[in-house]
């Protein structure tokens, strides 16, 4: 008793007072009159209307790819919130698309003409409403993502400068550097794939503050961490279009687990790997929690089959049908091919493969990195070495191709934006090259002088 009042009891609270601040502001945004955002929305309508639903922002380079279509489905529902019925309407999520007519064509012909939506959304939350909302006041697709873009950037860089300011200067040019690396900048281009980093530099700011503070209190920063990754789940939850959803927990943790060793505060493996094991089930537990309580929300309104229908559409997810091409008409892949395109597929995506991504090149190309950072660790490393940070490290590496594996349709159909998941795996590989590398070059010249 005395463990639920402590851990999961508040755990609990966090979980349901996030979730209601996150309804409550998708419910208020909502109330935003249609015809104060129908201009913009018409503006936007045009702007997609006029362009591709995928194009590439750098010639048929993959890891530039941008998405327009989930952008566009997300204005589309945003227009189309009806006011009169606005709890059903937020929980149908519905839109307009003609069948056998690209989205983007249907949602210029619902401006132009005034349609009634007919097709409905309702196993996401939808969330990244409540910021387009307000700026779609001001603004149409293209001003939305420039402001959220440039907000992006800021926080971005407060990351950087907060570890500059906690003496880890090294940590933040790794992040900005592993940011670079991802092509991160593609978000500014995409609110489908801007909500999850917005989120995570957020929690990572967060995360920062509260190891400063509570660092010398192993017991308390336990707690801390682990509302946080609770509050991180939720949201990630509420905003995201499944996209990059685990960066949320990963960069998070494996800053926390860096301050830590700075400090001299990590514990016993086994202790810290019960620790951030714990922590990433409690962000899970969140995230499954939130999609839980919008289908079961969605079963109250729309009846049973809506619950039934997203567990279905989840099921498509992991393991859905895909093609070794690209179209229907190209040979089916088998399970294994499945699986391992996910994995490979993702991991070209790293590097700027144009045209035609053939896997043998990728794989050479993702082991090459590998083998070259472990080679510079192995040349150059001394006893400053610390294998327990990296054992949780690698752990943490792995989340993403878990991921991967588990949503297999989604990460081998989607693998232009879902690989860039991967920038804990970046991150990780340029901090330990230069703290347990580089850095040991210039202290064993100093020595030698000496």
């Amino acid at each position: 008793m005395k463990f639920l009042k402590e851990h999961i009891l508040p755990l609990i609270l966090i979980f349901i007072s996030t979730a209601a601040i996150c309804i409550l502001a998708l419910v208020t945004t909502s109330l935003i009159d249609k015809n104060v955002i129908r201009q913009n929305c018409k503006e936007s309508a045009e702007f997609f209307y006029e362009r591709e639903l995928f194009p590439y922002l750098l010639e048929d380079q993959f890891n530039t790819r941008q998405d327009n279509y989930a952008d566009t489905i997300l204005v589309n529902i945003m227009y189309h919130v009806d006011r009169e019925q606005l709890l059903t309407s937020l929980v149908k999520a519905p839109y307009y698309q003609k069948e056998g007519e690209n989205v983007h064509y249907s949602f210029y012909e619902a401006l132009q003409e005034d349609k009634e939506p007919n097709v409905e959304y309702f196993r996401y939350w939808h969330g990244a409403m409540v910021l387009l909302r307000p700026l779609f006041i001001f603004t149409d697709i293209e001003g939305a993502r420039l402001v959220l873009g440039s907000l992006l950037l800021v926080l971005t860089l407060l990351v950087g400068i907060s570890l500059h300011r906690k003496e880890e200067t090294a940590l933040g040019v790794c992040y900005l550097i592993a940011n670079l690396l991802i092509q991160s900048w593609m978000c500014m281009f995409c609110v489908e794939y801007i909500t999850t980093f917005l989120i995570m530099n957020s929690i990572v700011l967060w995360m920062i503050y509260c190891c400063g503070k509570y660092q010398n209190n192993r017991v308390l920063l336990n707690k801390k961490s682990g509302a946080i990754m609770c509050v991180a789940g939720v949201t990630t939850c509420f905003f995201d279009f499944l996209t990059t959803e685990t960066i949320t927990m990963t960069i998070p943790l494996f800053i926390l687990l860096v301050l830590l060793y700075r400090a001299n505060k990590l514990e016993e493996i086994k202790k810290e790997l019960i620790f951030l094991v714990t922590r990433g089930m409690i962000w899970g537990i969140s995230y499954g929690a939130m999609f839980s309580l919008k289908w079961a929300i969605a079963a109250v309104f729309l009846g049973g089959e809506a619950f039934g229908k997203a567990v279905e559409s989840a099921s498509v997810r992991m393991i859905g049908t895909v093609t070794l091409g690209n179209t229907n008409l190209d040979e089916v892949a088998t399970s294994w091919e499945r699986f391992m395109g996910a994995l490979i597929r993702n991991q070209g995506a790293l590097f700027p493969f144009r045209g035609e991504m053939k896997m043998g090149a990728a794989i050479a190309a993702f082991g090459g990195i590998l083998f070259l950072s472990f080679a510079i660790i192995y040349l150059f490393h001394s006893r400053n070495i610390s294998y327990q940070l990296m054992v949780l490290a690698a752990l943490l590496c792995l989340v993403p191709y878990v991921r991967y594996t588990v949503l297999a349709n989604h990460a081998y159909l989607h693998y232009f934006f879902t690989y860039r998941a991967q920038l804990i795996v970046f991150f990780v590989l340029l901090f330990f090259i230069w703290e347990f590398g580089l850095k040991n070059i210039g202290m064993k010249r100093t020595k030698n002088k000496r």
